[in-house]
């Protein structure tokens, strides 16, 4: 998973962020990426939007890079079946 939403930041920052669960950090890195984009498509914004849309990508890429996924913890219900033995209680 970790492989998959860097790739995904690699490409759209924050969307790796938050396929991962980091849903604040994802929505953030987004909106800066795309403020960023708005100011980029002016002459004088290009000044402001470049750094801001670089520093969305470096943050969803660290942001994905360092994430440590959890182990999922499995619960296992013994019933009674037929043929089978019942568990000690």
């Amino acid at each position: 998973m970790k492989a998959v939403a860097i790739i995904l930041n690699f490409f759209i920052p924050g969307v790796g962020s938050l396929v991962i669960g980091k849903t604040g950090a994802g929505v953030a890195q987004l909106i800066i990426y795309f403020v960023g984009l708005a100011f980029a498509l002016t002459v004088i914004g290009v000044i402001i939007g470049g750094p801001m849309m670089l520093g969305a990508w470096i943050w969803g890429l660290v942001t994905a890079a360092t994430h440590v996924d959890e182990p999922v913890q499995v619960h296992v219900i013994h019933t009674n079946q037929p043929g089978g033995s019942t568990p000690d209680a």
